[in-house]
């Protein structure tokens, strides 16, 4: 479906969507605005429809520069555009919306609409950005953090999902008790019981003493449930019992012991379409997604580069670097969308950074993790060898000073260099830094 003229031509930095609203038959009238909204049978739909053939979570409307996108949630019975099937579209004429057995009417806004976010800081916590999406993002951090409403981080890898948790964390009031960080996507089935909820003495094999288990460690403080979406089917029965009664049993324990925790979760998965293909459950959903985050992308909040840059060129103590990483990120990644986004941009910025200056193109070619090389030639084959020792080299003098800065903390190395926490173990193995 086109899109007008005049909201074509709009640059994104001005903060202008087409919105719109949709009209159910029954008079009740949904407006679609910057902040996605939800159309199904369960309660917490945004428009809650009484139709057996429409699923809990059916279909999501949100206001975008090109109009309102509509995406199904991989549906039972799919959502259709009049008699089209569609994934994914984006609406700016009127149109009748089929959803099951039900039709809705859409009506786009006939002027598009500036949203909220277009100014303010720069950041919140760890955070840095001044897009709009960012500034917006910061808005409803400030609002949220403060109160125990459990948080869902949806994002895809890379885009900064545990600064969110650990912004929230800082700026809440419990911001003086422990952060406990759970990798769901490591949780061996066998053990995730144990590992969340701790284990009595001798409850299994090479259980030789008394374990408390995340949740109790992070009594009085929040707890991180990263890449939610992973968390083996057996455990989450188990999970929603302890978020709804804030009270873990131990493994081999006989009673429930009470916690006090704020949960906030993140996922790469869309977990509504994972409720609709019943691998997750919709109770433990709605009690952990009180309140839901949605990450921008780094390809959608272009703008923010310069202020990421000038982060990762402090960060490896190279700010004098800044201008030089930017002229080259502009010369050679201008059309570049950063698949692993903002941790890619700060590997490569941070490379840039410590090596860069005064190195020829020949060795940054060889150098850096990740490149678009469709504007450059291939590497030569003269001296593969010094490129990847010159590589190693490096690597090994960063994940040194990491060790030794951090005292071999893994979680604290992930959040200074950017990676997620598999990826820093296993760059310690290939490094024989382990």
């Amino acid at each position: 479906m086109s899109q007008p003229e005049s909201t074509r031509t709009r640059p994104l930095a001005q903060a202008l969507v087409s919105g719109g609203r949709i009209r159910a038959r029954d008079g009740r009238v949904l407006e679609i605005g910057a902040e996605p909204v939800t159309v199904g049978r369960a309660r917490s739909s945004s428009l809650c429809l009484n139709d057996p053939l429409v699923s809990s979570l059916h279909c999501e409307l949100v206001a975008t520069p090109r109009g309102v996108r509509l995406r199904d949630l991989d549906s039972t019975n799919g959502t259709r555009v009049g008699r089209l099937l569609v994934r994914e579209a984006y609406l700016d004429a009127p149109s009748v919306l089929v959803l099951g057995d039900t039709e809705l009417d859409f009506e786009p806004d006939p002027q598009p609409r500036l949203v909220s976010g277009a100014s303010g800081p720069d950041g919140f916590g760890e955070l840095v950005g001044r897009s709009p999406a960012m500034r917006r993002l910061y808005d409803v951090l400030a609002a949220v953090a403060p109160t125990e409403l459990s948080v869902l981080i949806g994002a895809e890898t890379g885009t900064g999902k545990e600064l969110v948790a650990r912004a929230l964390h800082a700026a809440s009031p419990r911001k003086n008790g422990p952060f406990v960080v759970v990798d769901c996507g490591a949780l061996p089935s066998s053990l995730a019981e144990g590992i969340l909820f701790g284990h009595e003495r001798g409850s299994f094999t090479g259980a030789v003493a008394r374990r408390a288990g995340a949740f109790l460690e992070a009594n009085g403080g929040t707890i991180f449930l990263d890449e939610l979406g992973e968390l083996p089917e057996e455990i989450q029965p188990k999970l929603l019992r302890a978020v709804a009664e804030r009270a873990v049993q131990r493994v081999g324990g006989s009673g429930y012991e009470p916690v006090d925790v704020r949960i906030v979760a993140a996922t790469r998965r869309d977990l509504r379409r994972e409720m609709n293909a019943r691998r997750f459950r919709e109770d433990l959903y709605f009690r952990l997604a009180q309140v839901r985050i949605e990450l921008p992308p780094l390809r959608e909040r272009l703008e923010d580069v310069p202020l990421l840059v000038a982060r990762a060129c402090q960060r490896v103590g190279r700010a004098a670097a800044e201008q030089h990483v930017l002229s080259h990120l502009q010369s050679r990644f201008r059309n570049y969308d950063w698949p692993g986004n903002v941790r890619e941009l700060m590997n490569v910025a941070s490379v840039l950074a410590s090596i860069g200056a005064g190195q020829g193109e020949h060795v940054l070619s060889g150098v850096l993790p990740l490149e678009d090389r469709g504007e450059e030639p291939a590497l030569q084959d003269a001296e593969p060898e010094r490129f990847i020792l010159a590589k190693r080299q490096f690597e090994e003098r960063y994940f040194r000073r990491l060790l030794d800065a951090t005292e071999g903390n893994v979680s604290e190395i992930a959040r200074r260099c950017g990676l997620a926490r598999h990826q820093v173990r296993a760059h310690l193995r290939k490094l024989g830094l382990s």
